[in-house]
């Protein structure tokens, strides 16, 4: 769980929304960085205007974590975190009870003259029960005004029993702990917002899972959209910058097919940041090498890469009118939402 900053104020999202609609909150998730696609913002509205859990399946690399930590800081709201993993236990997810904290409780009244069946009803107390990530959201949702976010990455990586776990309380809020009783919240309006990311890879999901929740597809943002998105993220960064690094990325997704593992906007994200630190204003045929640990994620990517170092440079010092105009564009209109999505 990552707290909130009390500091600031927080924001719930769902009433921004039916206050103000779809454009005041696509304005605030780009305030913090993140320019939304058109119909990923329909679906979130609809996600939010309904309670139910929104499920992001797409590519690696795409903005799907980024939108749901985008919307956790841009709103400033507590974020419970749930990675998809096989090992994954119901403690893990929805609660386990603090066995040696027990077991001297029951020691201690024991010894101070309670009887033993009193003693060990007084073991299944909320004071013992420690909540998973899931469970823990829902009844910290029960508990405060504003939502918490509850990011569940990596959906395909769950396993059907952890899929299990999670349908009852991604169905009703609540789930029952044997011994204790119902924990979560009832009333769908103060639902934790879910959000579940899932790259599509590993296994599909079951329908009863994808039953409970809004579902949508994030594609990859186009050339163009990209250009965008590394301004908003990158407000400090310089047209000059912003444009060397588009056309050394299309020049390695578009003109080396020998790199299967083409860069993502991840990748793209993680580079300028890079050069940003260092304190670069433009590419260098050296700077590109010294940086190709951030578009090759295999041996075999970055010999193919290094082999092809002549092709990027010249590709940046390249006139190209198509991402001029992009970047041209990206630092020209201000708008929040990508316009190109479908």
């Amino acid at each position: 769980m990552l707290l909130n900053d009390p500091a600031k104020e927080s924001v719930d999202p769902r009433r921004k929304l039916e206050r103000e609609g779809l454009d005041a909150l696509a304005s605030m998730l780009a305030r913090s960085g993140y320019v939304i696609q058109g119909r990923l913002l329909v679906d979130l509205g609809h996600a939010l205007r309904s309670r139910k859990p929104l499920l992001i399946e797409g590519p690696r690399g795409g903005g799907k974590t980024a939108l749901a930590e985008a919307l956790a800081s841009a709103c400033n709201l507590t974020t419970f975190y749930l990675q998809g993993m096989d090992d994954l236990t119901i403690a893990d997810v929805l609660y386990s009870w603090d066995r040696e904290a027990q077991t001297q409780m029951v020691r201690q009244e024991l010894a101070a003259g309670a009887r033993l069946k009193e003693a060990q009803d007084k073991q299944f107390t909320r004071e013992y029960l420690i909540l998973g990530e899931a469970l823990g959201a829902f009844e910290y949702a029960s508990i405060q005004e504003d939502p918490p976010v509850l990011i569940i990455d990596e959906a395909d990586k769950l396993t059907e029993k952890v899929e299990d776990m999670l349908l009852q309380l991604l169905g009703r809020g609540w789930a029952h702990v044997p011994r204790f009783g119902a924990i979560g919240v009832r009333d769908p309006a103060r639902w934790p917002i879910v959000i579940l990311l899932s790259n599509d890879i590993r296994h599909d999901l079951s329908a009863p899972l994808r039953s409970r929740c809004i579902y949508t597809w994030l594609d990859p943002p186009t050339p163009k959209e990209e250009a965008r998105i590394l301004r908003a993220r990158f407000p400090e960064a310089s047209p000059d910058l912003v444009r060397d690094v588009a056309k050394l990325i299309n020049c390695v997704r578009r003109d080396m097919p020998a790199v299967r593992d083409k860069p993502g906007l991840r990748e793209s994200i993680d580079l300028v940041g890079a050069l940003l630190g260092a304190g670069v204003g433009r590419l260098t045929a050296d700077l590109i090498d010294d940086h190709l640990c951030f578009l090759g994620k295999r041996r075999k990517e970055l010999l193919n890469l290094r082999q092809g170092l002549a092709r990027m440079e010249f590709a940046v010092r390249t006139v190209d009118p198509e991402i001029n105009a992009w970047v041209s564009w990206a630092f020209a209109d201000q708008n929040c939402v990508l316009e190109e999505a479908a």
